[in-house]
C-alpha cells in the first residue's frame, strides 16, 4: 500500500519486441517507421523520437495535444539467441518525474511542519497540515488523470514497433 504512490510516479512497464530481422535492418525499418521529433508530426500522429541501435526512445505525438505524463518507449536493440530484441520499458519522462518529486516532496515538508504549528496551537492551526495533505492528492489525481488521457499511447507504440520489426511486408524496402 505504501509503495503504490511511488508507482504512480516511478513505475515503469518491461517489455520486448523480438524480430528475425538482423538488428541493421531493425533500425533502420524502425527509423524509417518514426519522426524524428514530434514537430515532424504536426498534420498526423506518429511515434516520434530517436532510434539507434543503443538508444530508442519514443513518444506518441498527436498534432496540437500536450501531455507531459504522457509514456515514453525507452529501450534498446540487442541480439539473444540469434534474434534481434528490442528491449526496454514504457515510462514517464525523468523531467517530469523530478518536477513532481519536488512537488511531492514540498506538501509532504508542508504537512510535517504544519503538523508541528498544529499541536504547538491546536485550536487555532488545527486544519493546516489539510492543505499539504489535499495539495498531495491533488498531485496525485492530477498525475492520474493526465496519464489516463494518454491510456492508448503504449498499445499505439506496441503496434508502430511490432509493424516495424515484422518480417512482412515487403513495402519496407529494407
Amino acid at each position: 500500500m505504501l509503495l503504490r504512490p511511488l508507482v504512480l510516479l516511478y513505475g515503469s512497464k518491461p517489455i520486448a519486441f523480438t524480430s528475425d530481422l538482423p538488428i541493421d535492418r531493425a533500425v533502420a525499418r524502425l527509423r524509417k517507421a518514426t519522426a524524428k521529433s514530434p514537430v515532424h508530426s504536426v498534420t498526423r500522429q506518429a511515434a516520434a523520437g530517436t532510434v539507434t541501435e543503443r538508444k530508442v526512445s519514443l513518444q506518441r505525438a498527436i498534432p496540437f495535444v500536450g501531455n507531459s505524463f504522457k509514456p515514453f518507449f525507452i529501450g534498446r536493440f540487442e541480439t539473444e539467441g540469434g534474434r534481434t530484441v528490442l528491449r526496454g520499458a514504457f515510462t514517464m519522462h525523468w523531467l517530469v518525474k523530478i518536477f513532481m518529486s519536488i512537488w511531492f516532496g514540498f506538501c509532504i515538508l508542508w504537512a510535517l511542519l504544519a503538523l508541528g504549528v498544529a499541536i504547538a496551537k491546536p485550536t487555532q492551526a488545527w486544519f493546516v497540515p489539510l492543505a499539504g495533505l489535499l495539495m498531495l492528492l491533488a498531485g496525485a489525481a492530477f498525475v492520474r488523470l493526465c496519464q489516463w488521457f494518454s491510456r492508448n499511447d503504449e498499445q499505439y507504440l506496441s503496434k508502430v514497433i511490432t509493424d516495424a520489426l515484422a518480417l512482412s511486408p515487403d513495402h519496407w524496402n529494407g
